[in-house]
């Protein structure tokens, strides 16, 4: 898998993670026999998803693009006594 250090995976795999929960979600308020039989499906696809969000959330993390490293010198900082 390639890595872009200008995207981030956890926007992807963490939206994927909401449409799925609000999906389920609408399913189970429309329908008294839901999941049924496929609930061992969804609850595979669930751990996949969370999972993947991590996953994608730590690669974010590693590969991030415009990471802060501090103040501009000679900025007060609350709590730092000059010296």
């Amino acid at each position: 898998m390639t890595v872009l250090a200008n995207f981030d995976y956890f926007y992807v795999t963490g939206a994927l993670g909401v449409i799925f929960a609000l999906v389920i979600s609408i399913f189970g308020l429309l329908s008294n026999r839901f999941p049924g039989r496929a609930m061992p499906l969804l609850m595979v696809l669930s751990v996949l998803l969370f999972a993947a969000g991590i996953v994608g959330a730590a690669v974010g993390a590693k590969y991030k693009s415009g990471e802060r490293h501090g103040p501009p010198k000679g900025t007060p900082v609350a709590g730092h006594k000059g010296g």
